[in-house]
């Protein structure tokens, strides 16, 4: 995994240009009212159960959905780095060697190829954000950052924030808390409300399952606060990772030392994602994890609520 500083000047480069996955309009989570959410592209976290595992690296990608695939060949012949095979009636991607130059996504009719990461200038993105202006005036809602990790690419997101604060455009970030607070101190007086995920506060735990010091992701949330910046935080539910009583006591009490929390959100563990590990060539490591049952994520409700804050399951 990179460090912070290698993550930091990764993005260098691409002030002038974001790497973002897809926009997705019309949304009514991340965030009050109807929103536009942009999902970036790399996080330097890696955790277990990640639902967007296509977001954490910080190139382009190929999803290969099998599913689709009816062996027509094309792709084999369109491929110019000779970088897809067909073995025992299955195509297979050599990713060691794929250029992820897009040319399979265009030459097969079936939907079989999907290239993830799309490079996008500043007045592109700004252009099509603000085309629902007006939704977000009459509902209160306004454009999120999302990811991956919006603020490795903080330059980007400056420059968009910018232009959308032009506009009177409510804007919203979610993080994961883990980058330098230089990234944040660039970005955060453009943003009105942060989504801020909270995945465990156990420092062997979450350097087991997650990657990286949680104690940068705590010092960045206390920064936060002091700050005074509208934060919700969200607390992930995996089933036998991070729900136990004592895992979530341990981040409601760090919660407690942050003075601008307006809500927390419960996300319970779900295996929407699942699939998309396959189409990258990846092996799913929780396949046989259930998802927790709405008894015990109401339980958690209440408990959260116990120590004085507005909850939502879901976000």
């Amino acid at each position: 995994m990179q460090s912070l500083q290698e993550q930091n000047i990764a993005y260098k480069n691409h002030a002038d240009k974001g790497l973002i996955s897809r926009i997705q309009k019309y949304s009514t989570k991340d965030g009050p009212g109807i929103r536009t959410t942009v999902f970036f592209k790399g996080c330097p976290l890696h955790c277990l159960w990640c639902s967007n595992p296509e977001l954490i690296s910080l190139e382009q990608e190929i999803l290969f959905d099998s599913k689709k695939c009816v062996l027509c060949g094309s792709c084999i012949k369109a491929c110019p780095q000779n970088a897809i095979l067909q073995k025992d009636g299955k195509i297979y991607i050599k990713r060691d060697i794929c250029s992820k130059c897009g040319i399979c996504e265009k030459i097969c009719t079936k939907g079989v190829y999907e290239l993830i990461g799309t490079y996008i200038t500043q007045e592109d993105l700004l252009k099509e954000l603000i085309k629902d202006e007006v939704f977000y005036n009459v509902s209160g809602g306004g454009v999120t950052f999302s990811g991956g990790e919006p603020a490795l690419q903080y330059k980007f997101l400056k420059k968009v924030a910018e232009g959308l604060k032009e506009h009177k455009i409510h804007v919203a970030l979610e993080t994961a808390g883990y980058v330098p607070w230089g990234c944040f101190e660039e970005i955060l007086s453009l943003i009105d409300l942060v989504l801020y995920d909270i995945k465990t506060t156990d420092k062997v735990k979450h350097e087991k399952l997650i990657g990286g010091n949680v104690d940068i992701i705590l010092k960045n949330a206390l920064k936060m606060s002091e700050l005074n910046i509208p934060m919700i935080i969200r607390l992930v539910l995996i089933p036998g990772y991070n729900d136990s009583r004592e895992d979530v006591i341990g981040r409601l009490n760090f919660i407690r030392k942050l003075n601008s929390v307006k809500r927390v959100d419960i996300l319970p563990y779900h295996r929407l994602g699942a699939a998309k590990y396959n189409m990258l060539g990846q092996k799913y490591l929780l396949k046989d994890l259930k998802e927790p049952e709405e008894q015990f994520v109401d339980e958690i409700k209440s408990m959260i609520e116990s120590f004085g804050y507005k909850v939502s399951i879901g976000g």
